[in-house]
């Protein structure tokens, strides 16, 4: 492997594992201290009905925030192992190498950024009336 392509490796295999570690910090986050402590507390107070049903709509966002991390997490291990077999970082529509400052903002973008913009234009091209 040319030095340049293990200098990229290494930069990627860098920015997914302190992705990975910022993920796992806010899924314990959301669920342990959020969801955890502070509607615990809440329910030991005396309410009416119409706060016990807003203390059970802020424990299930608490907890749908969560499942969004752990989907998150579960793209992360999908890459790492993309990485491992030398495929992370290259698009999956044309398999240009996707720009480092592209994936340091979204590390889990699967296409170069010419690619999601057909993927997001139009599905007819400009000047079609429709």
């Amino acid at each position: 492997m040319p030095a340049k392509s293990k200098e990229r490796q290494a930069k990627l295999r860098a920015l997914l594992v302190e992705t990975k570690r910022r993920l796992w910090n806010e899924l314990r986050d959301e669920l342990f201290r959020k969801t955890g402590e502070e509607l615990h507390s809440q329910f030991e107070l005396a309410q009416d009905p119409a706060d016990m049903g807003l203390i059970g709509l802020l424990e299930d966002t608490g907890l749908a925030v969560a499942d969004i991390r752990r989907q998150e997490l579960t793209r992360m291990d999908e890459a790492t192992n993309k990485l491992e077999r030398g495929t992370y970082g290259l698009c999956e529509e044309c398999g240009v190498e996707i720009d480092e400052k592209r994936l340091a903002v979204a590390p889990l973008v699967l296409c170069c950024l010419d690619c999601q913009k057909r993927r997001e234009g139009p599905s007819y091209p400009p000047g079609v009336k429709i």
